[in-house]
């Protein structure tokens, strides 16, 4: 009995120790720190930390995995390369690195939410041909982001990913998702506008519009006039809210207006008995009817209206075209979208607020001045045309608020010790048990 006792105590003193020197050996190799301060998991092929001294930066050949957050909120580092053995990345990797200027991204197959979320200073981002999809919040606050080009994998990009990307012009797209037209991104058809980049300061529209997508003028806060072409037909909930787009046009065709939130253009061009008319109305914004020979403006301060002066003999299917000529014939399509007169004769007393003027406001691209930038916004799923409230992403202010990670595999040793102590524990109870027997066998006898 003593003997099984001594048995089940070495037993489990094994499995102690045997415990102990598994974790510490495990502990020693997954956080294996290089001398380029790369901190990797046991065999290498995770980045799970960065405690170099910045610069630029080349991720080390055979990691496929960097971590959430290992490089977020680092000041220090200016260019990094990932080599192409790097396929996934957490989310939040680069967020506000604020010196952050180029990055070249290896061959990973997403780019998560936030990850270069307010990198105010990149300028350059190669995303392979590898990435289907870019989250949300992607390159949000990306200040110096000029152009972006979406490769033919993509299926799914999400309409905030690029919100307040103020110099952001261009994004082109070629697939079998996505195009491009005039530096905004459509679906492949052409027939639904899904963004218009930030740092645009005039849009032409595509000749398949059909649908303004939901929170498509958003983060753009530089186009305050547009004209929607009489191609389109729909004007989803969301697509102008928490624009700077003052002044708009929207022909007989558009038959559906979703809601606009707190959206208010000082004045709305448009068709008597039309979606554009009810749209106005019920939003109480100032209305100036477009019908020939109508000659008044309802729900308008702002005096009579008047089509004498207007030269416009584009084709009616053509939007943002101009006419330079100095006749004063209007040969446009009423139903088409209203084309401006730059010429020498022609007043458009429809955009005369109080007195004559030759030169419409209405003229896309015509508007200036400084951006003046919301902390609100709406956002939408650029794929399906569903639209969520969002906003600005998160202020760190200087703390790291990465998420910790923890290597979750689990070392098969640790099964062993399992069994031992298992094995230990028995065998001192049925010694003891037996020891029992025997005292009690011993007692009756007496």
């Amino acid at each position: 009995m003593k003997k099984s006792t001594r048995t089940g105590w070495i037993l489990i003193t094994l499995a102690l120790v045997m415990g102990v020197w598994i974790f510490t050996s495990h502990n020693s190799q997954a956080d294996q720190t290089t001398n380029a301060g790369f901190v990797l998991s046991d065999d290498g092929s995770r980045l799970k930390s960065y405690q170099g001294s910045g610069g630029s930066v080349t991720v080390p050949s055979g990691v496929t995995t960097i971590d959430a957050g290992v490089f977020a909120n680092n000041t220090s580092i200016t260019n990094v390369s990932l080599p192409s053995s790097v396929t996934t990345l957490g989310s939040r990797v680069f967020s506000g690195a604020t010196n952050l200027r180029s990055v070249t991204l290896g061959r990973v197959t997403s780019i998560p939410a936030s990850t270069f979320q307010n990198c105010m200073s990149l300028t350059q981002v190669s995303i392979p041909s590898t990435v289907t999809s870019i989250g949300s919040q992607a390159f949000y606050g990306c200040a110096a982001l000029g152009s972006v080009s979406v490769p033919g994998g993509v299926s799914s990009i999400s309409a905030n990913a690029f919100g307040e990307c103020n110099n952001l012009t261009s994004i082109s797209a070629s697939n079998s998702f996505y195009s491009s037209y005039d530096g905004c991104l459509y679906n492949a058809s052409g027939s639904r506008l899904i963004l218009v980049p930030p740092g645009k300061s005039s849009i032409s529209f595509s000749n398949n519009l059909r649908t303004i997508g939901a929170g498509s003028f958003s983060y753009n806060r530089n186009i305050r006039t547009v004209s929607v072409p009489s191609s389109a037909d729909a004007i989803e909930s969301g697509a102008f809210t928490n624009s700077s787009v003052s002044s708009i046009t929207i022909p007989k065709s558009v038959v559906s207006i979703g809601s606009q939130g707190s959206w208010k253009p000082s004045e709305l061009y448009g068709y008597q008995n039309s979606a554009a008319s009810r749209f106005a109305s019920a939003n109480n914004i100032t209305f100036i009817a477009l019908d020939p020979g109508s000659g008044s403006s309802s729900n308008s301060d702002n005096g009579s209206s008047s089509n004498s002066g207007i030269t416009n003999n584009d084709d009616p299917d053509q939007p943002g075209d101009d006419d330079d000529s100095d006749s004063d014939s209007n040969n446009d399509d009423p139903d088409g979208p209203s084309n401006d007169n730059n010429g020498g004769s022609g007043n458009n007393s429809r955009n005369n607020r109080g007195g004559s003027n030759s030169n419409s406001s209405r003229k896309n691209g015509s508007a200036s001045g400084n951006a003046s930038y919301n902390n609100g916004g709406s956002s939408a799923n650029g794929g399906s045309g569903s639209s969520t409230a969002g906003g600005r992403g998160k202020t760190y202010n200087g703390k790291d608020y990465t998420p910790k990670t923890a290597d979750t595999d689990l070392d098969p040793r640790y099964a062993m010790c399992g069994v031992l102590l298992l094995l230990g524990i028995f065998v001192m109870v049925s010694g003891n048990k037996r020891k029992l027997t025997l005292v009690s066998k011993e007692k009756k006898e007496n």
